[in-house]
């Protein structure tokens, strides 16, 4: 397992909260028409749990995992599930290295917005090919920081958007893994690799702009995060993100 690799996010209650916001309809849309009723689903990197219990209420007769390896996450998953009496989908800590399932226990594997923090995708890849079915359907999806437009560009932003890059990248992460995506598969052996891409506009700019603000500070960045906050409060303002998505079948 790799050791030279933080999650750049964190897990504080603002990151956590962020991260609950997203929803199935909104974060796994090129997935939905994949889904079966009886579908066996492993969301890897689940966080708060508000995308993986909508895969519970859109599976009734299947069965749902999460899976996060940060203890506080599952909990606040757990408790999320709780509060909407399902029955269907359960949460555990691991890591989406060392998956702590047996072989072939899936059908549909589904990883949002976690391979753009992993030093070893392939060692990843090569986890959830075990995990899944012969034929069973993985589906990735991550930002790629080469589509993002982010206007206007007021003083300091682009110092700013650099140095977040750079703490990614130093926490063992990749801004661009979403256009990797193909090869990434192909090398790991899954067959039918069907790519695409789309864009989340954000409607708060200050929302998002503070999301990565405190990111920055946290890393001791504060000139750059201040230069975050002014330009989400320009009246201009916007940020679209380019995410790259992906689905590919396990070889029998």
């Amino acid at each position: 397992m790799p050791t030279a690799e933080n999650y750049t996010p964190g897990y504080t209650q603002s990151a956590s909260d962020f991260m609950a916001r997203r929803s199935a309809q909104t974060h796994a849309a090129f997935l939905l028409p994949h889904l079966r009723s009886s579908s066996r689903l492993l969301d890897c990197g689940c966080g708060p749990g508000s995308v993986t219990c909508d895969f519970a209420r859109l599976l009734p007769s299947g069965q749902v995992v999460g899976v996060d390896r940060e203890t506080s996450q599952v909990e606040r998953a757990r408790s999320h599930a709780a509060g909407l009496r399902l029955t269907n989908v359960k949460f555990e800590v691991g890591s989406i290295y060392e998956l702590p399932f047996p072989d072939a226990s899936f059908d549909i594997v589904f990883a949002h917005a976690v391979f753009e923090h992993l030093a070893s995708p392939a060692v990843a890849l090569a986890e959830v090919s075990r995990v899944l079915v012969p034929g069973g359907l993985v589906a990735l999806r991550s930002p790629d920081w080469g589509g993002f437009i982010v206007a206007p560009d007021t003083p300091g932003l682009q110092s700013a958007l650099r140095r977040y890059i750079a703490i990614q990248t130093a926490n063992g992460g990749d801004v661009h893994v979403g256009r990797k995506f193909p090869g990434l598969l192909r090398a790991s052996g899954f067959a039918s690799p069907s790519f695409s891409a789309t864009y989340e506009c954000y409607p708060s700019p200050p929302l998002i702009g503070e999301y990565l603000a405190l990111r920055l500070v946290s890393a001791g960045a504060l000139a750059e995060a201040e230069a975050l906050r002014e330009w989400s409060r320009h009246p201009d303002a916007i940020f679209a993100q380019a995410w790259c998505e992906i689905l590919g079948n396990r070889n029998a």
